[in-house]
């Protein structure tokens, strides 16, 4: 039993005074002669002894009832926690996309939603957390309120995030009941996050909402299969997890406009393609969708297709045939100029800059390109057999890239491809063993500072080195190309090294940018330094990351926009852009992760399923059950008794 005023309780002191009162009463007795003293003795005796216990009674009824109306107004409870402690409960609510499948035929995050609002009760400090959004220590009224009002989000934390989330609200102070509870289909648990939940020094009560019945079935991506001059090949992957089909119908839709439908069979757990054949040289404002009642947010995809920007792409020096068969018209503007007839007012207007076997960089080229690199440019660093060695350190110097020593006159083979390099992406299938290896019989050394190499020689040493610059991107080969000197323009390499030159220079359009994924993307424009460019649809409008070049400007995004669709990249409400958002679609495999094994042996775990149990354990553990009115009673009752007593009480 516990007080919640306890200094009442030295009221029970003041008992003293009616016991000593009791004990020590002074009565003066009259003695009158009578006769025959012996009998009056004996009634005398008796009516004493009766006296004396009435007394006692008496005395002990009142003295019951002080102490029950003192217990009374200090307000004694019974409780499992003691006042002194500070009772806390924080609840994390999964409301990721993946919540939209259902349990007993309701969504998980309404059914979530709605056994929280049954079954919490009264209670100070709870806070709510959700994928987006933190409540701190609301009121019980409000965190329904809250919960009616709650929206799916694109954001999926994972374990960690959460629990470090959890232990950011808990309550500093040691004398605290914590109560910690974590709401989700936890599809992306794994061993992994073991170590996070070990770590948290206060009970979790796990409510796991997934099950072993997971269906769904999802569009999972979208790609150009094969492109020409009259059509487009569009290939769109269809997913499923437990939902085999004899039939799935998809549907492409041009803005509103259905311009392609067909079908395709789903075998369980696996996936199936289907081909749709476009118009070329057509903006296309794309939409993929199928018909699947389990989750929503999957069964569209948005896409959009529209004539993409030429890169301009610019060679000072040599003249080299390979270069213009690869930078081809229909994706690049390339121009080969010499030294000579070089305008330098128009080097800072292109993407991708070649030094291609100079002997020598002047000084007033040198101070353009440093001034183009600065600025976000890429260059590609083509040395001649006889380069300047000083005037090529000086501009090395100037961008801060490092130097080069010396040349070796020496034969050796390019055997290293790294195969994590962005430029190899999508080139090879696997990595390639028996790879016919290149040669060179001229090479420099050089030291670059924190070059990446990309392509090595057997020695060791970088054959094409990546370094970044300010704001740009060098690239060094260690060789000249001339064909007396390495036979690498005949190996199947230099086709994707040198278009992915051109291509990682300015990022071509996507299909579509994934919502939660850091997607870069260039706009070939010129504003003002006080302006901005801004994403935005009919609902939405936001201002994303952006550095502004001289001729581009490379806007970033993340986490926004929260919704799917097409979005407009605007400069003072004129539309640059037209540019597809979708969700993630890691969210639409619906794993099912076997908790207790994953957990087995964690001490400070309970997993359950129901929501309803474990609310009212924690209801049950801060409630208060209180006594003021059975003390109350008590006192009451022995003032009736200590009535009873002196009226019927004969003595």
């Amino acid at each position: 039993m516990q007080f919640k005023h306890p200094e009442i309780l030295y009221g029970l002191l003041l008992l003293i005074i009616p016991i000593i009162v009791h004990l020590f009463q002074l009565q003066r007795f009259v003695k009158t002669p009578f006769t025959n003293v012996k009998f009056l003795q004996q009634i005398i005796l008796q009516t004493r002894k009766s006296s004396q216990l009435k007394k006692w009674l008496i005395l002990l009824t009142r003295l019951s009832a002080f102490s029950a109306i003192i217990l009374a107004f200090s307000q004694p409870y019974f409780s499992n926690k003691s006042d002194a402690e500070v009772s806390q409960t924080i609840i994390y609510l999964d409301n990721s996309l993946s919540m939209q499948s259902k349990i007993n035929g309701v969504e998980k995050l309404k059914y979530a939603s709605n056994e929280i609002i049954e079954n919490l009760k009264e209670s100070k400090n709870i806070s709510l957390i959700t994928n987006d959004h933190t409540f701190s220590n609301i009121d019980v009224k409000s965190l329904k309120n809250e919960l009616i009002s709650l929206n799916y989000s694109s954001i999926n934390l994972d374990v960690k995030t959460i629990l470090l989330k959890l232990e950011q609200l808990k309550n500093i102070k040691t004398n605290s009941l914590i109560n910690l509870v974590l709401i989700s289909d936890f599809n992306d648990f794994t061993k992994n996050n073991i170590s996070s939940v070990t770590n948290v020094n206060s009970t979790i009560s796990i409510i796991n909402l997934n099950s072993s019945e997971e269906k769904n079935s999802w569009i999972d991506s979208i790609y150009i299969s094969n492109k020409n001059n009259q059509e487009i090949t569009l290939k769109v992957k269809i997913n499923n997890v437990n939902l085999p089909k004899e039939n799935v119908s998809i549907s492409l839709f041009n803005a509103s406009n259905l311009i392609g439908k067909a079908t395709t069979p789903l075998s369980k757990n696996n996936s199936s393609e289907v081909e749709f054949k476009i118009p070329a040289q057509k903006n296309i404002t794309g939409k993929i969708s199928i018909e699947d009642e389990n989750l929503h947010f999957d069964n569209t995809l948005y896409f959009n297709i529209s004539n993409p920007e030429k890169i301009d792409v610019l060679s000072i020096g040599k003249n080299s045939i390979f270069l213009s068969r690869i930078y081809v018209q229909d994706e690049f503007n390339f121009t080969q100029k010499s030294f000579g007839n070089l305008d330098y007012n128009a080097i800072q207007n292109n993407q991708l800059i070649i030094l291609n076997e100079l002997d020598k960089i002047p000084t007033t080229l040198n101070s353009s390109l440093k001034s183009y690199v600065k600025n976000g440019g890429n260059l590609v660093v083509i040395p001649s057999k006889e380069i300047n060695i000083t005037l090529y350190n000086q501009f090395f110097n100037n961008l801060a890239i490092g130097t080069i020593s010396k040349s070796l006159d020496k034969e050796l083979k390019i055997t290293t491809i790294n195969y994590e390099h962005p430029l190899f992406n999508g080139v090879f299938e696997k990595q390639i063993e028996n790879f016919q290896y290149p040669t060179t019989n001229f090479t420099y050394k050089s030291r670059l500072n924190n070059a990446i190499p990309i392509v090595n020689i057997e020695n060791n040493e970088s054959f094409i080195s990546e370094i970044k610059s300010n704001e740009g991107t060098v690239y060094w080969f260690a060789s000249p190309l001339d064909k007396d000197v390495t036979n690498f323009k005949n190996t199947p390499l230099i086709v994707p090294v040198f278009y992915n030159f051109g291509k990682y220079s300015f990022k071509i359009p996507q299909l579509y940018y994934t919502i939660g994924n850091e997607n870069n993307i260039s706009i070939k424009t010129k504003i003002n330094k006080d302006n901005v460019l801004t994403l935005k649809n009919d609902a939405n409008e936001f201002i994303p990351l952006q550095r502004v070049y001289h001729n581009k400007v490379e806007l970033t995004t993340n986490d926004h926009p929260k919704e799917s669709g097409f979005y407009q990249i605007t400069n003072n409400n004129e539309i640059l852009r037209t540019i597809a958002y979708n969700y993630n679609r890691n969210e639409s495999q619906l794993k099912n992760p076997n908790l207790p094994d994953l957990l087995k042996g964690v001490e400070n775990i309970n997993i359950s399923d129901s929501i309803e149990s474990t609310l009212n354990q924690i209801n049950e553990q801060q409630q208060i059950k209180p006594l003021f009115k059975w003390f109350l009673g008590l006192a009451i009752l022995f003032l009736l008794l200590e009535i009873g007593i002196l009226k019927f009480f004969k003595v």
